[in-house]
């Protein structure tokens, strides 16, 4: 029984090194499609002062994120970035109002990825000059997510 536990272990221990080891490799692609996306909410930022929100939603189970996150508001603008990896620009946003859609778009996900782990964040261009300082935010506190569970889950199987 012993066994088994380790062979489960070692499996989950690789499968979390192999998605961190993925999303730093495809890191650079990620975070240019989302700046490319993000073009027209920045140019509105700068001149307007219409804040947006960017959400980015990581599932470790192998699900395909498409098929659950739903866009309500035309504004708003839903970036496929890999199967079980996606972005959500939320339009004409504050600080507060990103919290609510966050939480919706987490209750949208947390269902499908039930005994999983999830990361979510969002953050908005009141807190950042730039899409590109966002993206990498978003991009940075993502891998030390990923991180931070690989290092529990060995130090839980020390245990």
């Amino acid at each position: 029984m012993k066994l088994f536990y380790a062979n489960i272990l070692t499996k989950l221990f690789e499968d979390l090194f192999v998605m961190l080891a993925e999303i730093k490799e495809n890191r650079q692609n990620y975070v240019e499609k989302i700046i490319d996306n993000l073009d027209e909410y920045s140019y509105r930022s700068k001149r307007y002062h219409i804040n947006f929100a960017v959400a980015i939603v990581y599932c470790t189970k192998n699900i395909d994120l498409r098929e659950i996150i739903d866009v309500k508001r035309r504004t708003d603008k839903y970036i496929s970035l890999d199967k079980n990896l996606s972005c959500v620009v939320f339009d004409c946003i504050d600080s507060e109002s990103s919290q609510r859609a966050a939480l919706n778009l987490q209750n949208q996900v947390e269902e499908s990825c039930l005994n999983e782990d999830l990361y979510m964040e969002v953050i908005t261009s009141i807190e950042y000059e730039s899409a590109s300082k966002m993206t990498n935010y978003l991009f940075d506190t993502l891998e030390e997510f990923l991180y931070n569970i690989e290092v529990e889950n060995k130090l839980a199987a020390i245990s």
